[in-house]
């Protein structure tokens, strides 16, 4: 599982244990990581949409900008380009601005070599650390 600094039975360790979530590399400025979507995280006609790839995405958004300090999304933008089946999802995320206050984040996944959902947050370094 990645390294990720929150509280230990947040939100988003429990959606990281569910999809099983794994960063595979990880780089100053960009991370490459597998995910499964799991039966639970399906609608009713077999798909995975909504919450489910967004919160994902979210987390490795936050895992690619762990820095000193806490950060928070700002805001985001998500593209259902293809539907997300049960199975594994490869996850590649980088920066596509990193500054000092607000990051601009591209998360991209695929299921069998088809993009399907992009999605760019804001990151917003909230100057408070983890000790606060």
């Amino acid at each position: 599982m990645a390294t990720y600094r929150r509280i230990e039975d947040s939100l988003d360790h429990r959606l990281m244990r569910d999809c099983d979530l794994e960063v595979l590399e990880q780089s100053e400025d960009a991370l490459k990581a597998r995910w499964n979507v799991w039966e639970g995280a399906l609608n009713s006609i077999g798909t995975c949409q909504g919450m489910v790839p967004f919160g994902v995405a979210d987390v490795i958004a936050a895992i690619l900008c762990d820095r000193e300090g806490i950060v928070v999304t700002k805001d985001a933008t998500c593209f259902y380009h293809h539907a997300l089946y049960e199975g594994e999802v490869e996850a590649v995320a980088f920066f596509d601005k990193n500054g000092k206050v607000n990051a601009n984040v591209e998360v991209l996944f695929y299921q069998g070599g088809v993009l399907c959902f992009q999605s760019v947050f804001t990151m917003h370094a909230t100057q408070k650390t983890y000790e606060q």
